[in-house]
């Protein structure tokens, strides 16, 4: 007779062979809790789908597509009732599956959002721990998220209710999707419970994450995801105080990086600012927004570009 699985794990996996082993045996060491192990192998050129197949899971092989397109594939093939989504090179700690579950099951929750420590390369290729992050949200999780806050998907447990009811992961914003799906499964009414002993460590492999390798995507990404709930929020009329503050945070944060980098691009930031806050200044630095307050922001950011170039022919 065939189980149902309580949770399914799904791993996206891209040439992790050097990790997957790991990641895996992670996973086998949960206890009290019956699991099903799908590794979405996408397009990989290493041994990666064959130490997955070692470990006896399911193995889905797929063209090279993206991390969003090898989650949603998992997806489809997955029975639990939970979904968890482990990057292939993270390690999950003993029990905190178990232990997840019991608090979505305890609160009637749909998420559960765990502690997570940072596993940082060192120049001998080392990891070792070094922050553990834990971070509660407030009352309004919409404007958190938007405005910065992140967990990594494998701190996270989704119902698999509140996963059908998001409709998939984004593959249009191939950075920032794992921020994304998590705003989007709290703007589809999920619950959120919180277990603060650490659940994982995420593996940070200095200059190798997506939005270091490729920083003017990782902008991108931001504007058009902000932009996106900026047109809904102002379609729905549901664009309150806190959610006007949080993109103000977002726009912020686009228009000032791409300022020296593509002008036209830095209108549209401006422009979405100057929609939300006409009298809009930007957080900091202190200079910068004195600066905004005397002239006005986009006039601020030139004197402030005009003065990193003299700065830099000084040094």
């Amino acid at each position: 007779m065939t189980i149902t699985p309580t949770i399914s794990v799904v791993i996206p996996c891209r040439d992790a062979e050097a990790w997957l082993a790991e990641t895996l045996a992670s996973v086998r060491s949960q206890e009290d809790v019956a699991l099903e192990v799908i590794v979405v192998d996408d397009g990989s050129t290493d041994g990666s789908a064959a130490v997955a197949e070692r470990f006896g899971v399911i193995v889905e092989r797929g063209p090279a597509r993206g991390v969003s397109a090898a989650r949603n594939a998992g997806t489809a093939r997955a029975r639990g009732t939970f979904v968890l989504y482990l990057d292939a090179d993270d390690v999950l700690l003993p029990g905190t599956l178990r232990e997840r579950l019991d608090a979505i099951e305890r609160d009637e929750a749909d998420v559960a959002l765990s502690a997570w420590t940072r596993w940082e390369r060192q120049d001998d290729g080392g990891f070792v721990e070094t922050e553990t992050v834990r971070r509660r949200m407030g009352a309004r999780p919409d404007a958190e998220l938007l405005a910065g806050a992140w967990w990594p998907p494998g701190s996270l447990l989704y119902r698999r209710t509140i996963v059908d009811l998001v409709g998939g992961w984004r593959t249009d914003l191939p950075i920032i999707q794992d921020a994304r799906f998590l705003l989007d499964a709290v703007l589809a009414g999920a619950r959120l419970t919180y277990v603060d002993t650490v659940a994982m460590r995420y593996r940070v492999h200095g200059v190798g994450s997506l939005s270091r390798r490729d920083p003017e995507a990782f902008i991108d990404d931001c504007y058009r995801s902000a932009a996106d709930l900026h047109d809904r929020w102002q379609r729905d009329g549901t664009l309150d105080a806190e959610r006007r503050r949080a993109l103000l945070v977002a726009f912020g944060h686009t228009a000032r990086a791409w300022f020296p980098i593509d002008r036209a691009r830095f209108e549209q930031s401006f422009n979405r600012l100057m929609a939300l806050d006409p009298r809009y200044l930007p957080d900091g630095p202190p200079a910068l927004r004195a600066l905004s307050r005397a002239i006005g922001y986009r006039r601020a950011e030139r004197v402030a570009s005009w003065w990193r170039r003299i700065a830099a022919v000084w040094r």
